[in-house]
């Protein structure tokens, strides 16, 4: 059985088009599993328009410092798939989606993913990101990894390194704990989904300072870190990783004292 969990916080403006692509493949999936956090517009009303039967988790408080972690968490222990398929509220999915990635689980693949292209039609910035997507990856396509905002994860696997942990990339924690385990993560690059969410310049900024940080806290060399900056065109990455070093030898300074 497949289990589909959905982590939503005030997607109202995206759900329409992304259910409306979830509902071809309605049939191939057991349970539904949306976690609704903290939401204060119509995203309950738009699920249960599409998914009356679904079941929806209301959080109204975070226990965790990364609240998308923790969602993801609380569907993977309320859901009973022996595969689970991730997907975020801002990505439309193609009707074949499980046709071509199921039969990519097998022997040591323990999760598996489209490949994720920004939708060019929604606004110019979109358009420019998707092409600064498509030439930055020509230029250096080491480094691209199947993505959490769609993939299927096997669940022996995932139980195996004890779901998703409190970090802000939990995705790529759990490529790193399976990896430890002798589990691979496979990127099928026969298929897309699409990233319909509305690119702003600032939300461009904050995503790169933010996979700096995360880069510092999963402990990834600083020079590996610069060249991905480089040949990806992405700077601001660089700042996050030293912004997050220094805050964390003023917190080793703080305790030693």
């Amino acid at each position: 059985m497949i289990s589909l969990i959905m982590a939503i916080h005030n997607e109202e403006e995206y759900l329409p088009r992304s259910l409306s692509a979830l509902k071809k493949i309605e049939d191939r999936i057991g349970e539904f599993i949306f976690i609704l956090d903290r939401c204060s517009d119509s995203s309950e009303v738009i699920v249960r328009s599409f998914f009356p039967n679904a079941r929806i988790i209301k959080k109204e408080e975070r226990k965790w410092k990364n609240s998308y972690s923790e969602n993801l968490q609380i569907g993977f222990l309320e859901s009973n798939g022996e595969i689970i398929l991730l997907l975020d509220a801002d990505i439309v999915i193609p009707s074949n989606l499980l046709n071509v990635l199921l039969p990519e689980l097998k022997g040591n693949i323990a999760t598996v993913g489209p490949k994720i292209v920004t939708d060019k039609n929604v606004s110019f910035l979109n358009l420019l990101y998707h092409y600064w997507e498509k030439i930055s990856y020509s230029i250096s396509p080491l480094g691209r990894e199947a993505r959490g905002a769609c993939r299927l994860i096997r669940r022996d696997c995932l139980e195996k390194v004890g779901g998703f942990k409190d970090v802000i990339a939990p995705d790529t924690q759990l490529d790193l704990d399976l990896r430890k385990l002798g589990y691979k993560s496979k990127l099928v690059e026969d298929i897309e989904c699409l990233h319909i969410r509305r690119i702003s310049l600032r939300k461009a900024v904050k995503s790169q300072i933010m996979s700096g940080i995360m880069r510092r806290q999963l402990k990834m060399p600083l020079w590996r870190v610069i060249g991905h900056a480089l040949l990806r065109l992405r700077p601001l990455v660089i700042y996050g990783y030293l912004k997050q070093a220094l805050h964390e030898a003023r917190l080793s300074r703080k305790y030693s004292e």
